[in-house]
């Protein structure tokens, strides 16, 4: 688990979130953005998968090399994703997960 720990920490520095279950995404952006939460186990993960919507092709290689810099791979993308502190992540979130 502490290994887990050290990955979310790296993948919010460079504004990334991680979700354990579920690995989908919506079919655009929800109008609510999704937000970094601290789980029951106190890591810091997306509050809501779902909110997320499918990566735009001009930022696929912007979304591989993020997620990529902790050895996962993005499967979503939210323009106004939020902090922990309801701040949004400036050029939106990526949700990464394992690969």
């Amino acid at each position: 688990m502490k290994i887990f720990q050290i990955v979310v920490g790296l993948m919010l520095i460079t504004f990334v979130g991680c979700v354990t279950v579920p690995f989908t995404v919506g079919d655009q952006p929800d109008a609510v953005p999704p937000k970094i939460v601290m789980s029951k186990d106190k890591n810091k993960i997306w509050d809501r998968a779902g909110a997320f919507g499918p990566i735009p092709a001009d930022l696929q290689e912007k979304a591989k090399v993020v997620c990529g810099q902790n050895d996962m791979k993005a499967i979503g993308y939210h323009p106004k994703a939020q902090d922990e502190n309801g701040n949004a992540f400036e050029g939106g979130g990526y949700l990464c997960v394992p690969k």
